[in-house]
């Protein structure tokens, strides 16, 4: 665990390193150049917003026009995918790949976030220096856990709502075994960003000061929820529909994108981009009630155009800003005492992100973080479990991550059993063994009859053989008889030949599996009984099929 434990914080420094770098790449060139946040489209000269975003889609068509399909996949439901079925091994090619992909889209103005980006480069660089520690496969999960937490936590500088998003979003579960260094690399990287960007306001939230639970308030939340739900079930079941089209030419779909985002741009520029300013305005009664609405339903519909047809980036910054919005229109309609504006922007972003992500405790705690506030938890816990629960009960919806690797034929989750052999490396069923020459002096033999190994192993022309220990000492005891064939004099040393001695069985070699799950697997691919497992140190251990199954219903 103390391994564990100083490569998570060496994975929080380096994702809150990167965080920061990607940050400046997104920017420092629109400040530069432009002169405004890079965020702040609607400041720009309508040809500027227009050019960005037929720009931001032609680069990405030439990019993914030259690179092989292979790179095509980055993003969230890839990190999952590389986790359940290549023990977490993410290519650092599709990192690079989703790292300046991303930052041409949100340059660009694409309706886009770079959250999801950022847990792809996170979970990369866990994944990475797990491999580099040459770690088991337990060790790959809890740095690839801690690359994510730390990558979400220098994007939002929330700490704790990093690691509950490593655990609900991508693994799916709770897992104890994992939560100290996953909890330190979040921190680390929330300190890096916050020392290196400076603290991130979202948004000011000084106008909530109590909240009085009142039968308004909570007729509002229900409204809120309905319209939450529906907003979910748009954004997801758009994407669905635009998924059919991922075999269509990238130049055809990013075009698509490209005169849409244009009209948005000429329009109504406030759905450009990923930052907070429309939810900004609207909390400081810059918006007109009859244009939110609209307002709401353009940048859903263009987020999921923009991502369901391919461009590589996230989604969870636009659904706080469609949350947020939603919840600032419903307590416009319901004007009362007990309803705020601020209060139920907060409450639609935390309903939004748990509904689309099946993420509950990580909107909750995310909304807390993100606004230094707890006045909020009784309406936000109603009205997250209500959008959850609503979600799944008339929509049957998962995750928008899930949805997307189950349409691809994929599991977002793998099964309890193959869980439980991924968290074990082989020393629970490992048997040690003996290394012998292939010819030993006899005084060697006799001292065997003081071990308590019971099996040893020699090599011979390049092939490994497997002995019982006390096979060998039976095979001493002939020597009563007389001379025996497998005698060898040389010198005045007399030494026994095992490969005539006894009958040997041969064993294959292989390096040391990451969990059992390799083990069986190997097991089961090669059908033989046993197998010798070669450690560190020039160690080897015995690996049978027997104490293996043993193991497993010893512990089902």
């Amino acid at each position: 665990m103390s391994l564990l434990a100083v490569l998570g914080a060496l994975c929080g420094l380096f994702c809150g390193l990167i965080m920061v770098l990607f940050y400046a790449v997104i920017y420092l060139p629109a400040r530069y150049f432009i002169g405004v946040d890079v965020d702040a489209f609607e400041t720009l000269p309508v040809e500027w917003r227009v050019g960005l975003s037929f720009s931001a889609c032609l680069f990405l068509a030439l990019i993914f026009t030259g690179l092989p399909e292979r790179l095509h996949k980055v993003g969230v439901p890839y990190v999952v995918e590389r986790l359940n079925y290549y023990n977490g091994n993410l290519p650092i090619w599709n990192a690079v790949v989703q790292f300046f992909t991303a930052a041409i889209g949100l340059i660009g103005g694409l309706s886009i976030g770079k959250e999801g980006p950022a847990v792809h480069l996170g979970a990369t660089l866990g994944g990475y220096l797990a491999r580099k520690a040459k770690l088991p496969q337990y060790g790959v999960e809890v740095l690839l856990a801690c690359g994510v937490a730390g990558s979400i936590s220098a994007i939002f500088q929330t700490p704790l709502a990093g690691v509950l998003f490593a655990f609900e979003v991508i693994f799916l579960e709770y897992r104890q075994r994992y939560v100290l260094p996953v909890l330190l690399s979040s921190v680390i990287a929330t300190l890096v960003s916050h020392y290196l960007i400076g603290p991130l306001h979202i948004f000011s939230i000084d106008s909530i000061s109590s909240v009085v639970l009142s039968l308004d308030l909570f007729l509002a939340c229900f409204a809120l929820v309905v319209f939450i739900v529906l907003l979910s079930a748009l954004f997801l079941h758009t994407q669905k529909l635009l998924w059919r089209f991922s075999d269509v030419s990238v130049w055809i779909r990013f075009s698509v994108i490209a005169v849409v985002t244009a009209l948005a741009a000429i329009y109504l520029p406030q759905t450009l981009g990923s930052g907070y300013g429309p939810l900004t305005d609207v909390l400081s009664g810059e918006f007109v009630v009859y244009s939110l609405f609209l307002l709401v339903i353009v940048k859903t519909l263009l987020t999921s155009l923009t991502v369901g047809l391919g461009v590589p980036g996230g989604m969870i910054g636009p659904t706080f800003i469609i949350g947020g919005l939603a919840g600032a229109q419903v307590a416009q309609i319901f004007e009362s005492e007990f309803i705020n504006v601020a209060l139920f922007a907060l409450l639609g972003m935390a309903a939004m992100m748990a509904a689309s992500f099946q993420a509950p405790l990580t909107a909750l705690v995310a909304i807390v973080e993100m606004t230094h506030s707890s006045e909020a938890i009784v309406p936000a816990l109603f009205v997250i479990v209500l959008a959850c629960l609503l979600t799944r009960v008339f929509f049957h919806q998962e995750s928008v991550f899930a949805e997307r690797l189950s349409y691809i034929g994929m599991v977002s989750s793998i099964n309890p059993f193959q869980r439980y052999l991924r968290q074990h490396t082989v020393k629970p069923v490992a048997e040690d063994v003996l290394l012998l020459s292939a010819q030993l002096p006899l005084e060697q033999v006799k001292g065997l009859a003081l071990s308590v190994v019971d099996y040893a192993v020699f090599k011979h022309v390049e092939k490994w053989y497997l002995v019982r220990r006390s096979a060998l000492l039976d095979t001493l005891q002939t020597l009563e008889f007389g001379p025996q064939p497998w005698l060898v004099i040389e010198g005045e040393r007399v030494l026994m030949d095992l490969t005539t001695a006894l009958e040997s069985t041969p064993i294959q070699l292989i390096d040391e599996p990451d969990s059992l799950e390799a083990v069986l697997s190997w097991f089961q691919t090669t059908g033989l009984p046993e197998v010798l497992v070669s450690l560190p140190d020039d160690c080897f251990c015995l690996v049978s099929r027997q104490r293996l199954d043993q193991f497993l219903l010893e512990d089902s």
